[in-house]
């Protein structure tokens, strides 16, 4: 294992294991934050909405190429105190009803305190899309808290079993780990360094938030190319461990097609000269990604995803896309297609704003039109 595979390696088990929720994913910023103090030529840019980007001082500015992945998962905020040892919490982001059984355990964090444990004791569901689930949280002793605190649900650290990584947040922490990895092995060694970036989005959980308000502030220039990193729902047809997924599109709508035919032919060319490299195309019509938001407001964007199990921590059936009624485990992926993620994103960093490397595809139906215009006359 090279060094590069064992510091993304332990990327991942530390991101994944951190408390986060939207709009309150102050733990993972905070890493982000110490990890880009020890690298002295990373610039750390932060916009009005609290989104992270970060730069390669030395490399040249062109044509932007960002990975982007959020820093959110579905989890519990702490709104009050209702008394010494219960205090009331929102849930933000989607998780079926059925999962909130009274008497759940879950984990409080708060500042820098150990997690204090409780365990849920009533639940109110939502009165519509646009409203948040409630419950009221009982400890066995008076709690340390304040609002804006984050409550989980209370499962074991990240742990590496049988070529799967088990953790209690993979979406989209992984994708952290892996737009980080990446990043440090393009923004290192001698030479001119590709122009690539990085933005972590807050409240991706919610409706794209941080995102919208990335392209609304600014952030980065119009002619960059954005690919989002996520961990998505595996489906029976886009299996953990077959490889990270090129994802044309989600459930709303579909990607830049320039961009993604470019990805998948930079993946195709890794996997005809490396027989170990697995990679897939697909839909992933089970949710929605940031890409949807960021192709509405103009930018060239595409994804790579994770297959993911257990999706939001909600139990799968092995081998299966069914969900386990109200069953909360720890979210699953194949630390080979992590890997692999890392390695195509390297490549995409070279690769992918050098038109020798990846023709576009509109030069491509032009290379086809002008071989074969004959057959029209």
């Amino acid at each position: 294992m090279t060094s590069a595979i064992r510091k993304s390696r332990r990327y991942l088990l530390e991101l994944t294991g951190l408390p986060t929720a939207p709009g309150n994913e102050h733990y993972v910023i905070n890493w982000i934050l110490q990890w880009a103090s020890q690298h002295k030529n990373i610039q750390v840019r932060r916009d009005r909405y609290g989104n992270v980007l970060l730069k390669n001082k030395t490399a040249a500015r062109t044509n932007p190429l960002i990975f982007t992945a959020h820093m959110d998962h579905p989890a519990f905020v702490v709104r009050r105190l209702t008394g010494p040892n219960t205090l009331q919490a929102q849930f933000r982001g989607s998780v079926a009803d059925t999962c909130f059984k009274i008497g759940t355990a879950l984990n409080l964090y708060h500042k820098d305190l150990p997690a204090q444990s409780g365990r849920l004791a009533e639940f109110f569901p939502a009165h519509s899309k646009f409203d948040f689930k409630h419950a009221l949280i009982q400890f066995n002793k008076p709690v340390q808290t304040q609002p804006g605190d984050i409550l989980t649900w209370r499962l074991p650290p990240p742990d590496i079993r049988d070529g799967y990584l088990f953790a209690p947040v993979c979406d989209d922490l992984a994708g952290v780990a892996a737009a980080i990895s990446a990043f440090e092995q393009l923004s290192t060694g001698h030479g001119r360094k590709p122009d690539v970036r990085v933005l972590l989005t807050r409240a991706e959980e919610v409706g794209f938030l941080g995102a919208i308000g990335a392209c609304r502030s600014r952030l980065f220039p119009k002619q960059a190319i954005l690919i989002a990193l996520e961990s998505s729902r595996s489906f029976l047809e886009s299996p953990i461990g077959a490889g990270p997924i090129v994802r044309v599109g989600d459930m709303l709508s579909t990607f830049d097609a320039d961009t993604t035919y470019r990805v998948g032919q930079i993946a195709k060319a890794l996997a005809d000269s490396n027989k170990r490299f697995q990679w897939q195309r697909k839909l992933m019509a089970g949710g929605a990604c940031e890409a949807t938001a960021f192709k509405t407001f103009g930018y060239r964007a595409t994804c790579v995803c994770l297959p993911l199990g257990n999706y939001h921590n909600m139990k799968t059936r092995k081998n299966s896309d069914e969900f386990l009624d109200g069953r909360i485990t720890s979210e699953m992926i194949s630390v080979n297609d992590y890997h692999h993620l890392v390695q195509l994103l390297v490549e995409l960093g070279s690769a992918l704003n050098n038109a020798l490397k990846s023709p576009s595809l509109r030069s491509r139906l032009n290379e086809l039109f002008s071989r074969r215009k004959s057959i029209l006359t």
